[in-house]
């Protein structure tokens, strides 16, 4: 990994808050030491929130914190360990908010040049076990009973880092290690990938405060990308592989629900992460969110409404994984959606199929 030197604004005019997300408390632990130049030391502690803190309230919390040390004079990093479970993209959304309310209200006169230090956000570390990940999401393994929550929040710090730790190198070949970073590159493009060995060069040599930053990447996470027809991804090589797949026609709820159990490594391929926007034709007021990682697949309301002139027609989801038949996922799903007769009745008939999906709020 190749980080940039140090500047003007990251030695002596910015204060800006690295925070370290993953699963594993020592992966963690052992990075964010490093990244204090402590490697033999404890991990530097900071009281910020408790375990009924939700992400919006720390990120408001860290933001406004960050903003005290910035008035106190303090200026370089500030390094903060979240928890196993933590959200940092809602986490750092929040913090930019406030950050950017701040900013507002402090603009200088015209004729004002001191604008103050440059705060924000500096780096989003993700520390992530290969063990993990190939249980989590290659579903590799015995299953345990939290997986479906831990695969959740694997890929959410996954897709919202700026640096992507590995550990457990060591314990797989070679070849399972390149294949999983390949999956996580296609999870985030825009990552670096590197190991600990690499987390005390990371914590000395601090790159500048980003505009935006958190904004940014929640705007570039793989999925996004792919659904996006403006970027292009040059053809994959080996079984590692990214599919779209678009329909126009709203899903039969009954028969999605029948067909979701259908999705597995032997009918479609290794599904390690999927994620789009779906219409059900019992809900055409709505559009919603597909979700799923390892083998677990969340159906939720999406923050779209049927007018909002964004939302899609009808159906687009990028599917990542390993080996995976396309044809198979095609035909899998565009069973589901309705039939010529089934669309030519119209949504008053299409209000009237079972549902048998739990409400959107």
């Amino acid at each position: 990994m190749s980080l940039e030197q140090p500047t003007s604004q990251t030695a002596a005019s910015s204060l800006g808050m690295t925070l370290v997300s993953g699963l594993e408390t020592s992966g963690r632990q052992l990075v964010t030491a490093l990244m204090c130049g402590e490697p033999g030391g404890a991990t530097p502690a900071a009281d910020y929130g408790s375990e009924h803190t939700g992400a919006l309230e720390l990120g408001i919390e860290l933001a406004q914190d960050l903003l005290r040390q910035a008035s106190n004079g303090r200026r370089g990093n500030t390094i903060v360990e979240l928890s196993a479970d933590a959200d940092p993209q809602s986490i750092g959304l929040a913090m930019e908010h406030v950050l950017a309310e701040r900013r507002d209200a402090m603009s200088p006169a015209p004729d004002d040049d001191d604008d103050g230090p440059v705060v924000g956000p500096r780096e989003f570390v993700t520390v992530a076990s290969i063990t993990d990940t190939r249980r989590l999401l290659f579903q590799e393994g015995a299953a345990l009973p939290d997986d479906a929550d831990a695969s959740a929040s694997l890929v959410g710090q996954l897709e919202f880092a700026t640096v992507i730790v590995l550990t457990a190198a060591d314990a797989h070949p070679a070849g399972v290690v390149s294949e999983t970073c390949a999956l996580i590159q296609q999870l985030n493009p825009t990552a670096a990938i590197t190991t600990p060995a690499a987390a005390t060069d990371l914590g000395r040599r601090l790159r500048p405060i980003r505009p935006r930053l958190a904004h940014q990447l929640a705007s570039t996470a793989g999925w996004m990308l792919r659904l996006d027809e403006r970027t292009h991804f040059p053809p994959t090589r080996g079984p590692l592989d990214c599919h779209v797949y678009s329909e126009p026609r709203p899903f039969h709820p009954e028969r999605l629900a029948t067909t979701l159990a259908g999705l597995t490594p032997n009918r479609v391929g290794l599904i390690a992460r999927s994620r789009g926007l779906f219409r059900l034709a019992t809900r055409t007021n709505h559009v919603g969110d597909w979700s799923s990682t390892g083998s677990s697949i969340q159906l939720h309301a999406s923050g779209h409404a049927s007018s909002d002139p964004d939302a899609p027609v009808g159906t687009t989801i990028a599917f990542f994984g390993k080996n995976l038949h396309t044809d198979a996922i095609n035909a899998t799903l565009r069973g589901c959606a309705l039939t010529d007769d089934e669309l030519i009745a119209g949504p008053s008939t299409w209000h009237g199929y079972a549902d048998p999906f739990p409400g959107w709020e």
